[in-house]
């Protein structure tokens, strides 16, 4: 199920994506050889009209194989083709393969296969020491080879010709469909989720973490002592406890405790929910030596620690909690722990993520769960401001991520990305939390894959979008063979990227 949910948003994201560049180019007359989606060899493929739709094996990206967008020289002077004529004895097909099936073969003199400004197409062959010229037609086709052929694009059909706006659009609309689709998916959530009401009302419980303690509807007068009568206050009060359980009180005069999943984000572990000792619980992140069920025992953020350096003993989680509430976790540090594992103590190290670099992607340090989530009611103008604040927040914390990854004491690097393995994850963690948890994710990925495309590197839609931009402002087109080069060497760049961050994300999932 969880790989079948993977394909299908990777596949939604990455068709509409391309599709958007599909229809523009269309509308703009260029001509538009294949619509693919996925990557590597073709596993079906169909030809319809004058363009090829394939799916490919590998479920990572797509394209849009239009015609102008690189140099393509089929046809030199010298060199020897084959054409077959039609009925009206204008060139229908040009033969660059060996095999037979052509009505003459000789060798090219001169050609004219572009046609600016509507010129009228033609070939010159020299056929046994006669000069013969050719009218070709404008859907001519080359044979590549005998299973391969690619129609002939003139002038007007190429990209390359087009308006810098028509070409705009075409580049644009990619990533603006993903940004439309997040859209759509948060305005049609934001009907079922309804309005936060900030009241001091349970709206929806997590049964695995407080059991029959509270339910939906309940009211919670005061936290550890502490009246409260809104959202915001329950959210500062248990923020403000700094421990692993807190006493809750109900407005029916009800006190009891309740436990707490603390969540230490800058160093990637929970605590084991309901356990008064410091027995980790998840592991997440950089701290891929941590394991499930190890026992802390001391803890040392520093620098680099040296040898008679002691390690800070922690006997309770509120000690290792207080501890981090220092200055210290603001800024990056190395992670020194000492933990038992099957009644062996070891030493761990990590580095940590810093408290500034967390701020700056509004998460804590240190955050807690109650398993309780905020009272929402029906508002009918609430899906017309949700979606554009959802956005607005998730288009900054993407902006955010990569302002941190170039920043050198930020402590993010692009060890901390993830890769096709990485988001099989987190679409399972999604699922595993609800529809309304999936289809958040789903509108969080759409926006990723649009914020990311547009970035100003040749080989994505926002570096096609700068080399517009150039255009426009110098009046003078990009050379193409620079052009083609700088996509070559950044998706190159791209694709060493990818199976690094994968290679990562096998790391943190696989071994533990």
């Amino acid at each position: 199920m969880d790989l079948i949910l993977f394909i299908l948003v990777l596949g939604i994201n990455i068709l509409i994506h391309e599709y958007a560049h599909f229809y523009f180019a269309r509308k703009a007359g260029i001509l538009c050889h294949e619509f693919a989606i996925g990557m590597g060899p073709a596993i079906y493929q169909k030809k319809k009209g004058e363009t090829l739709y394939a799916v490919r094996a590998i479920p990572l990206g797509g394209y849009v194989a239009m015609a102008g967008e690189t140099v393509s020289e089929f046809v030199r002077v010298g060199q020897n083709v084959g054409i077959k004529l039609d009925e009206d004895g204008f060139v229908s097909q040009i033969i660059l393969t060996n095999e037979s099936g052509y009505d003459f073969i000789g060798k090219v003199e001169s050609f004219d296969l572009y046609g600016k400004d509507n010129a009228e197409l033609f070939i010159e062959l020299n056929i046994s020491g006669t000069v013969s010229k050719y009218p070709v037609r404008r859907d001519a086709d080359y044979i590549l080879t005998p299973k391969k052929k690619l129609q002939l694009a003139p002038a007007e059909r190429s990209y390359e010709n087009k308006t810098i706006w028509q070409r705009f659009l075409v580049v644009f609309a990619g990533p603006a469909s993903n940004f439309l689709l997040a859209f759509f998916i948060l305005f049609i959530l934001a009907f079922f989720i309804g309005k936060p009401t900030n009241k001091n009302v349970v709206g929806s419980v997590d049964e695995n973490m407080i059991g029959n303690k509270l339910v939906e509807g309940d009211t919670i007068t005061s936290i550890n002592g502490n009246k409260v009568e809104t959202w915001d206050e329950i959210g500062r009060e248990i923020y403000k406890n700094k421990n692993t359980s807190m006493i809750v009180t109900k407005n029916d005069g009800e006190t009891f405790e309740l436990d707490l999943l603390v969540v230490f984000q800058g160093l990637g572990f929970t605590n084991m929910y309901q356990s008064d000792e410091l027995i980790v619980g998840e592991v997440f992140g950089r701290s891929k030596d941590l394991q499930k069920g190890d026992k802390i025992n001391g803890i040392l953020l520093a620098d680099k620690k040296k040898s008679t350096d002691p390690y800070v003993t922690v006997n309770t989680w509120e000690e290792l909690i207080n501890y981090l509430s220092e200055d210290g976790i603001k800024e990056k540090k190395n992670v020194y722990m000492e933990i038992t594992r099957e009644d062996k103590t070891l030493p761990i190290t990590y580095e940590n993520i810093s408290g500034k670099t967390l701020a700056k992607l509004d998460s804590p340090y240190v955050g807690y769960s109650a398993g309780i989530g905020e009272l929402s009611e029906f508002n009918i103008l609430y899906p017309l401001y949700y979606p554009f604040q959802k956005l607005g927040s998730d288009i900054k914390q993407m902006f955010n991520t990569i302002v941190l990854l170039f920043n050198p004491v930020s402590g993010v690097g692009v060890k901390d990305l993830a890769g096709p393995v990485g988001i099989f994850s987190m679409v399972s963690n999604a699922r595993k939390q609800g529809f309304i948890s999936f289809m958040t994710f789903f509108a969080f990925l759409s926006i990723n894959v649009g914020f990311l495309n547009l970035l100003p590197i040749p080989a994505l839609d926002g570096g096609r979008l700068a080399f517009l931009a150039y255009e426009g402002i110098t009046k003078k087109k990009v050379n193409k063979n620079v052009e083609n080069a700088f996509i070559t060497i950044t998706f190159i760049l791209l694709l060493i990227l990818m199976i690094f961050v994968t290679y990562q994300d096998i790391i943190r999932l696989f071994i533990k």
